[in-house]
């Protein structure tokens, strides 16, 4: 079905699953034993042919490419295009429900899509504002043409600085800030009136446009002012430059164009001209409320929902494809309105630092919070005399409810009335004509329907679409969370409600009533409830304690009408909450089991592509398997490590072992903790923990009210149960590790990135700030002196460009564990050594360097530049040498997603609309560079002494927490894994290298050579190791250590003529088996005679099955429990054979166990050492290439012994190269280096 390779899916195939699935059914409405005999023949014959299939189309694919020919994203191409055609293409058969032709289908699904007749009918919005001009139709050849119209960018005074200055400010200064205290009183909730902003809006008119500013050109100044008179807030100001690159560079690539047919490709490569008239496009738009045309049309194309059938319409979800255009249009006014409005803190979509683990780690806390929570109850004794006081938990009910197209039926009426809270009358005005006057077509194949108007709803493709309908349910939430004991919570249109009770007598009632009100709700704005898609779940620990009257069925649950199921303990199915199976107990035992089947089947996919003679680099697979397997199974892991049993995490442990040996190629015999460090991939309880960590650090930082709460008084005995949660019981695991750094719960974070603290209206002068990030230098030279030369040459070329300026700020961080600093110096010229001023933070015990070079820029604006921003000379120099760090602030004011980079851009603003002009410049350190010299010397001397200028240390940033906690856990970790496997002999806990390529020559090693390398350094191989002992069943001992010229001749005398006694060995000597390996007798199955005919058997099973089939008549023979050499009884016919192959009396017993230790768990701790009894030395790589003298003389001949003892090449070097590779070629006539 591919060009790539031969076509999976034949008639043939095809035909035989048809008469399988027939077979299958007519089983099903009459089972008898012919027809269950003819369904398993089918079945049999259909996954014999399939996995012929599979065979053949793997083997045709290897065998058409070159020895060592990289196969893996080729082969991925081919697989991941489905075999099977487009589920629309349905639509079009012989069904019930099909279509003859793609318009007709499209046709069909457009009516369903956006129906004419609505409960509610369409709204007019803005009656008197012409909604469409056809001077905006904008087009792909509009944007790139000749166009005279510059920018129409606005710039706002400068707003205050934070920092304290000795200065005084002026009267401009002192407006400025008034007008920024202005702004911030508009940040508030939406159920304010509207005349309150009204009012807000006229006292906000002293905002103005600076005249400080330098305009880009002539025609700026006279653009600006004709929008100046429009301006009622500082939310409907025109547009800037910076806003719109900012939304440019947030559009990503790869994105299907709208109807206009323009790419985000082409706006993301659009010229200065181009960029000048778009803006200008977008301004009029906001400025006069117009909406394109062309904006508002959409292209739906229908997705077949998850397990649908693909023959009902109603299968389908309409995507929208809107125009790349718009999109930047929306994510511009969409800064702008999350600066005014904030989403509900119980919607956990489309913010910032919210993710579906946190709303299930909410349902999580709130679950054990109640279980915790114990009220009295008063039984009757055994005995019947009196009463007994006893205490229990309470329970907690969890309601799942789906809307029906919630965001295709939302009301514009009622979303009309909450936009009208927004202040501002051109954010008003924008998007409600960006809701009205909608039209669409849906397209299935290459065929379009006629176009219907959008009468409700909003367009799920759109960038303000998620954004309106959480507005939407704003209300609800508020309403559904005002009950006593309930909470609601949402992510995008699904709705979660929390009931806390005492019994389902309890809950139950309370929730009918939420019901209710959440249906009424519901019918006045527009919402259908879709009760069988409503699920339920009651969460306790036990049945036990329930009445006779709250058993299941005597409290139904309803909603619309219609009774929801409720899963209680011991149902047959789980509820599933944000894709994770949530049973009774709330283990989370089986999202775990689950989660695990789901990656085995990725497994099953990944392996087709990480064959051992062809694939792709390990770094590569590495990217891809943690990427597409091990998402897979950590989703959620913070959240299943805590609560779920030893089990489950033991079954996620060697699943994802399993995933680390597809990395390198090693066979299933390898130790975990081998395969991880050939992988090179963390351990997962690191990265569970580490998620763990996270999720309760976002958590604080977003100040949740179900975070703050404390825990419930525990009730008087013994027994009471810890929150598996426990903020208090993972800090304290936390500062175990991290106290010796200083770092512990106590300890102040730096705050968190939630929006960026420069509004968008003032980002118009970010184009004063220019940044050199990039210095070429010529990359083929490999003289260190001379590559220091051409680093200072470029250096000192770009900082010539800007030494014509007033100031020179040279920045610069240091680490050195447990010191560090961040320092500034402020200079009068480039070679000037003599300072004006300095400054210098403690940064702490573990800080990055990047966030040392970090803190080190903000310190130095806010502590050398900005006391002096009054000054007459405003021209400034940043020098440093964090390319890192001028990367990150490259992206622009308004695309920061860092707390101290959003504060630098604040400070590098404040600094502009004072009328400053900055730029911040690369150079490279250590090269001689004076200015990053002087810097350099500051901080070194600072972290030797101890003398900071600021007082106390900065404060600890997120980053930083999880890099120290990630570090001790591993470290701990491999103090803890087995010192006895091959791996460790030789290489320790180091992870391999993933470079892909021979350490020695630095050549490009292919997928066969570096197999065998990982399987040589683990010691798992077919020629030698455990696995060569259990295949070709013979002892441990060294092949090479103590034996005859004979013996060493007959395993070398085709691959190396120098061997020992080549010449001496008789002919009638080579035709025998003098192979050191010596042979292990093979202990055979016990043969067992029958006691009603003269057969003999092998096994005992097979004596049951003979006597059944031939003796009928005859009782079933016993098992045979004595030993045959001791005469011992044994309870069991194992335990006998077990003793058997082990007697001291039996000559053929196996006398040496040549296997590993059986560990019985995979969570780390101290293991145990091997069982395996040496028989002399070892045959591993570690004594073949350091201490067996039967291989000195090829290690001589092969230079490896004099290499690694004049140290040209260290031992991790040969282990990562061909060298070793030719060695064993050398030993056992292989041919593993294919280019040696």
């Amino acid at each position: 079905m591919h060009k790539d390779g031969p076509r999976l899916w034949d008639d043939t195939l095809m035909e035989a699953e048809r008469i399988a699935t027939d077979s299958k059914a007519r089983y099903l409405r009459l089972p008898t034993p012919d027809r269950e005999a003819e369904m398993q023949r089918t079945r049999s014959q259909f996954f014999l042919l399939l996995r012929e299939r599979l065979r053949n189309t793997y083997l045709r694919r290897i065998s058409k490419l070159n020895p060592g020919e990289p196969l893996a994203w080729k082969y991925i191409s081919g697989r991941k295009r489905a075999s099977l055609p487009p589920p629309t293409s349905l639509l079009l058969g012989d069904g019930q429900h099909t279509y003859k032709t793609a318009r007709r289908a499209a046709n069909a699904l457009n009516r369903i899509f956006f129906p004419l007749h609505p409960s509610h009918k369409a709204v007019r919005f803005s009656k008197g504002i012409k909604r469409e001009n056809p001077s905006l139709g904008i087009v792909s050849s509009s944007l790139f043409g000749q166009q005279n119209n510059n920018e129409s960018a606005a710039s706002f005074t400068s707003f205050s600085s934070t920092s304290s200055s000795s200065e005084p400010q002026n009267n401009s200064e002192s407006a400025a800030t008034s007008s920024l205290v202005s702004s911030t009183s508009l940040i508030s909730c939406i159920s304010e009136p509207q005349n309150n902003y009204e009012s807000a809006a006229t006292s906000n008119s002293v905002f103005s446009f600076s005249s400080n500013s330098e305009p880009q050109d002539n025609n700026e100044a006279a653009t600006t002012s004709g929008l100046v008179a429009h301006l009622h807030s500082p939310l409907d100001a025109p547009f800037n430059r910076t806003e719109l690159l900012a939304a440019l560079r947030n559009t990503p690539y790869g994105k299907a164009p709208g109807p206009d047919e323009v790419y985000s490709e082409a706006l993301r490569h659009i010229s200065s001209k181009g960029l000048r008239f778009l803006l200008r496009c977008i301004n009029h738009s906001w400025t006069t409320g117009t909406i394109p045309a062309e904006w508002r049309r959409a292209t739906i194309v229908p997705l077949l929902k998850p397990g649908k059938s693909p023959e009902l319409l109603e299968s389908y979800r309409p995507i929208s494809l809107t125009s790349i255009v718009s999109k930047v249009a929306e994510k511009m006014v969409l800064k702008r309105l999350l600066w005014v409005w904030t989403p509900h803190p119980h919607q956990y979509a489309y913010r910032s630092m919210r993710t579906t683990t946190m709303q299930l780690a909410h349902l999580i806390h709130e679950v054990e919070h109640n279980r915790n929570h114990y009220f009295q109850v008063n039984l009757p004794k055994k005995s019947g005399i009196g009463n007994q006081l006893h205490y229990r938990p309470h329970r907690t009910l969890l309601v799942l409810v789906d809307f029906s197209k919630a965001f295709d039926s939302i009301d514009h009426r009622v979303l009309s009335r909450l936009l009208a809270n927004i202040p501002g009358v051109n954010c008003r005005r924008w998007l409600r004509n960006f809701l009205c006057g909608r039209y669409a077509k849906t397209r299935v194949g290459n065929r379009n329907s006629d176009r219907r108007p959008m009468l409700r709803g909003v367009p799920q493709g759109s960038v303000l679409g998620p954004y309106l309908f959480s507005l939407y349910v704003h209300p609800l939430l508020n309403l559904l969370n005002s009950f006593a004991d309930v909470t609601a919570d949402m992510y995008a249109d699904d709705l979660s409600i929390i009931v806390k009770g005492q019994s389902r007598e309890d809950a139950i009632p309370t929730a009918n009533m939420v019901l209710k009100k959440l249906h009424a709700w519901s019918q006045e704005n527009g919402l259908a409830i879709n009760p069988s898609k409503c699920e339920a779940a009651w969460f306790t620990l036990s049945t036990h304690t329930e009445s006779d009257y709250d058993r299941e069925g005597k409290w139904p649950l309803v909603v619309a009408g219609c009774e929801i199921p409720v899963m209680t303990m011991g149902a047959s199915r789980t509820t599933k909450l944000l894709g994770m199976d949530l049973d009774p107990r709330l283990t989370l035992n089986v999202a775990a089991t689950k989660q695990c089947a789901a990656t085995s089947q990725r497994i099953s996919q990944l392996r087709c592509i990480a064959h051992k003679e062809a694939g792709p680099s390990p770094h590569d697979l590495r990217t891809f398997v943690i990427g597409y397997g091990a998402s897979k199974l950590r989703y959620g892991s913070e959240l299943i490590w805590a609560v779920a049993t030893d089990s489950a995490k033991n079954e996620m442990q060697k699943t994802y072992a399993t995933l680390a040996r597809i990395v390198s190629g090693v066979p299933s015999t390898v130790d975990p903790e081998s395969a991880l460090l050939e992988a090179n991939m963390p351990p997962l309880h690191v990265l569970c923990l580490r998620a763990r960590l996270s999720i309760f650090e976002n958590t604080r930082a977003c100040q949740m009210d179900w975070m703050r709460r404390p825990p419930p008084e525990p009730p008087p005995r013994a027994g009471f149960r810890i929150s598996p949660l426990s903020r208090d019981e993972l800090y304290a695991f936390v500062d175990a590790y991290t106290k010796e750094y200083g770092i512990t719960q106590s300890s102040p974070r730096e705050e968190r990135f939630f929006r960026s603290s420069i509004p968008p209206w003032f980002a118009a002068s970010a184009h004063r700030v220019t940044i050199g990030v990039e210095l070429p230098i010529d990359h083929s030279i490999t003289d260190e002196e001379e590559l220091i030369r051409e680093k200072r040459r470029v250096s000192e070329e770009a900082l010539a460009l800007h030494s014509h300026r007033s100031w020179i700020l040279a920045t610069d961080g240091g680490v050195d564990v447990p010191k560090s600093a961040g320092v500034g110096i402020l200079l009068s010229s480039l070679n000037s050594s003599e300072i004006i001023e300095k400054a210098s933070i403690n940064c702490g015990a573990r800080p990055c360097s990047y966030r040392t070079e970090s803190r080190a820029l903000l310190l130095a604006l806010e502590r050398l530049i900005i006391p002096r921003i009054q000054h007459r000379h405003k021209t400034l120099l940043v020098v440093t040498d964090s390319q890192s760090l001028l990367a990150a602030l490259n992206k622009g004011p308004l695309s920061q997603t860092d707390w101290t980079e959003d504060q630098i851009w604040q400070r590098l603003l404040t600094l502009t609309c004072a009328g400053w002009s900055v730029h911040l410049q690369f150079c490279y350190g250590h090269c001689g560079i004076h200015a990053n010299e002087l810097a350099d010397q500051y901080a070194t001397q600072t972290m030797e002494t101890g003398q900071y200028t600021e007082q106390g240390i900065a404060p600890l940033w997120h980053t930083d927490l999880l890099t120290c906690f990630t570090t001790q856990l591993t470290n701990k970790w491999r103090s803890t894994i087995r010192q006895d496997t091959h791996r460790y002999l030789l290489c320790g806990t180091r992870p391999s290298d993933l470079s892909g390529k021979d350490l020695i020559t630095q050549e490009v090693l292919h997928r066969q050579e570096l197999v065998h390398l990982a399987r040589a350094r683990c010691g798992e191989s077919e020629l030698w190791g455990r696995l060569y002992w259990a295949v070709r069943d013979c002892t441990n001992q060294c092949r090479f250590c103590n034996i005859s010229p004979e013996q060493s001749a007959y395993m070398r005398s085709n691959n190396d003529p120098t061997a020992p006694g080549t010449d001496t060995v008789p002919p009638s000597a080579r035709e025998e088996d003098v192979s050191p390996v010596r042979r292990r007798t093979i202990t055979r199955r016990r043969k067992e005679k029958c006691p009603y005919c003269d057969s003999t058997l092998t096994g005992f099973s097979n004596l049951v099955s003979h006597c059944r089939s031939f003796h009928p008549e005859h009782p079933p023979p016993l098992p045979e429990l004595k030993c045959d050499f001791c005469d011992m009884v044994f309870p069991t016919r194992r335990s006998t054979a077990q003793h058997r192959s082990r007697c001291a009396h039996n000559p053929d017993a196996t006398r040496h166990l040549n296997r590993s230790a059986r560990r019985r768990s995979l969570l780390p701790q101290d293991q145990p050492a091997s069982t395996s009894t040496p028989i002399g030395p070892q045959e591993t790589l570690h004594h073949l290439l350091l201490e067996c003298p039967g291989t000195l003389a090829v290690r001589q001949r092969l230079g490896i012994e004099q290499d690694l003892r004049t140290e040209k090449f260290s031992q991790w070097q040969l282990l990562h190269s061909r060298k070793l590779l030719s060695l064993l070629d050398h030993l056992f006539g292989t041919q593993m280096a294919l280019y040696s």
